[in-house]
């Protein structure tokens, strides 16, 4: 009845999407919508003689029964004519395969998923959600119709769609017209032979920068339950079996290059200077050096397409969709870059940014991806402390450990069908996240809860865990912690930076409560009177751009929503700085973490309810 109830939707869906595209240039090419069929994957590869090399590889391999089984599989089915351009390419036939390479085509063909059918209403600019069975991801762009028919679809950009959407038992085929491959290539590599960013390729040799972004897997992570899974009373929980690795570069193509007045590697280091001065000026390997500080600030140490950068989810109110922004950590040691909804990198007050070029972007990499810049990207220390960074910084607990991005847990939690949520060992984010053998974490998220972009850090036990923050630059900040009240929760001890903060937390006490004085907001100024007065007590609403399907409201009017204030801090020099949280209650009482704002202290008065 499920699948029945899909048909008729798409099938609907189909109908009104047709009327209107001819009237409208910028629709995707398509004859037809939506195709259901009574085949699985496998059965529908071998029904048809078009579609006979990739059976024979099915078969060859033994994975048709994995693709006649239920599940959840978007296969990207090439056709014989495909097979046979690829062939001549290699200069070999299908008998000169080896049986790990019949392995390694398919599994670049076939996405498999706990839960989701990617149709072609998934897709956009950039990568999707899940990688595919060879753990590399697939990335969907359009192109313009050279005949002026509107856009196609291209996969890795070395394929077209040419049918999509046929709907098979056990998940969607698209049909396209390259055999898809995976890039071995480390980003330099990819820089090199792209050809358009020779000028910042030779940068990123000369510092060695290059050598830093080349890790794929952790080869000393051991996964303490080697099965993936580990089960606590009645609920599953997933473990990464693994630990990879990835990076994001963005760099300036040799035409923007020449824009800024940059022709050559000697330009550059003298345009480099301007921003980062002239310590140990010829030796480009340090981390000091003008040419190093530049090109480590292009480089995030998680793997990230264009679609990713940006929170897409339910958590957000509709009319703070634009305002969407997310702070990264560069190589360059404690500078942040905000990249804002649109890809807009460093928006100043004025509405400048330096973007991104989408045709030249998404370039996949083994490890990584890299993004092509449409102006000069740099720290500029006036620009950044007083204008971009100057505000308030709000970040997920999960953004902060590369290891949740680079391993499908940030972001990819909520309503997953398989388990109930990831553990991670105490090892897996050394550098970020730190807790005591006695704490059981769990990372869980639900867009149908009340957290900030849906992700929810749970810490049970005697918990002890110590957090590094996002970094800012110096100054006087206000921190503060955002959180959802219940009555299983407890009673936490918090530290910055090694030194005790205030009280215990009490983190069951109800927004209503005395002792916090949330009272609902009526539209006139005594809701200004009830945010200082719960400032008083230590405690503020929580924002209203977090939005909350349980009611349909923002979580500012959700009593059990709230921020601690922290304390104010002074911090003398960029560094890292930590928070750290300690159990002082009972072992079967809970910790959320969900957000931390850190703001300077001289906007405290003029700040807004978002």
């Amino acid at each position: 009845m499920k699948r029945l109830y899909s048909y008729i939707c798409r099938a609907l869906c189909a109908g009104v999407l047709a009327l209107g595209a001819a009237a409208c240039s910028d629709e995707v090419n398509d004859d037809s919508y939506y195709t259901f069929t009574g085949d699985t994957v496998a059965s529908y590869c071998g029904s048809s003689d078009d579609y006979s090399v990739f059976a024979q590889l099915l078969a060859d391999t033994e994975l048709s029964s994995l693709l006649s089984t239920y599940g959840h599989y978007t296969c990207f089915l090439p056709d014989n004519a495909a097979f046979e351009r690829y062939f001549k390419t290699l200069g070999k036939s299908y008998a000169d395969l080896t049986d790990a390479e019949k392995r390694e085509i398919v599994y670049n063909h076939v996405i498999k998923s706990a839960a989701t059918d990617y149709f072609s209403e998934h897709f956009e600019e950039g990568s999707l959600p899940e990688s595919n069975m060879n753990d590399k991801y697939v990335t969907i762009s359009y192109v313009s119709d050279a005949a002026g028919g509107g856009l196609t679809i291209n996969v890795n950009k070395t394929s077209t769609i040419v049918e999509k959407d046929i709907e098979v038992h056990n998940g969607v085929i698209h049909i396209i017209d390259n055999v898809l491959t995976s890039s071995e290539e480390f980003l330099l590599n990819i820089l090199e032979g792209s050809g358009d960013f020779t000028i910042f390729a030779e940068a990123l040799r000369l510092t060695h920068l290059n050598d830093s972004t080349e890790r794929i897997i952790d080869e000393s992570y051991v996964c303490p339950y080697p099965s993936g899974e580990v089960r606590k009373g009645e609920m599953v929980f997933k473990v990464p079996v693994t630990k990879r690795y990835g990076y994001t570069l963005f760099a300036e193509p040799d035409d923007v290059m020449r824009q800024a007045g940059i022709n050559s590697i000697d330009d550059l280091k003298a345009y480099a200077t301007r921003y980062y001065g002239n310590e140990d000026a010829t030796d480009y390997t340090s981390r000091d050096n003008a040419l190093n500080r530049f090109v480590a600030y292009h480089i995030l140490d998680r793997q990230m397409s264009t679609n990713s950068f940006i929170y897409n989810g339910a958590c957000t109110s509709a009319n703070f969709m634009t305002e969407r922004k997310e702070y990264y950590e560069t190589m360059y040691a404690y500078r942040l870059m905000e990249i804002k909804a649109g890809n807009k990198i460093n928006t100043r007050r004025d509405g400048t940014y330096t973007g991104l070029t989408e045709s030249k972007s998404n370039l996949s990499g083994v490890n990584g991806f890299v993004h092509s810049l449409s102006s000069m990207l740099v720290y500029d220390e006036d620009v950044m402390v007083n204008d971009v960074l100057n505000k308030r910084i709000r970040f997920d607990f999960y953004n902060v450990p590369p290891e949740l991005t680079n391993n499908n847990i940030r972001w990819q939690l909520a309503g997953m069908a398989d388990a109930s949520g990831y553990v991670i060992p105490n090892d897996f984010c050394p550098k970020h996240l730190a807790f005591s053998d006695e704490t059981e974490i769990t990372m869980w998220a639900s867009e149908g809860w009340t957290n900030f972009e849906a992700d929810e850090l749970k810490l049970n036990g005697w918990y002890d865990f110590t957090l590094r923050m996002l970094p800012v630059p110096p100054g006087s900040y206000e921190i503060r912690l955002g959180y959802r009240q219940e009555s299983w929760r407890g009673i936490a001890q918090l530290f910055v930076d090694g030194e005790i903060q205030g009280i215990p937390r009490d983190l069951r006490i109800a927004g209503t409560d005395p002792q916090v004085g949330w009272v609902p907001d009526t539209g006139t100024p005594s809701d200004a009177e009830n945010d200082k007065a719960m400032r008083n007590r230590g405690y503020m609403k929580a924002p209203a751009s977090i939005w909350t399907l349980q009611g349909q409201t923002t979580l500012r009017e959700k009593e059990t929503c709230l921020r601690i204030i922290i304390g104010q801090f002074n911090f003398q020099e960029y560094g890292a700085h930590y928070l750290r949280g300690k159990n002082v209650y009972a072992p079967d009482q809970e910790f959320h973490g969900d957000y931390i704002e850190i703001i300077p202290t001289s906007l405290i008065d003029t700040e807004d309810i978002y």
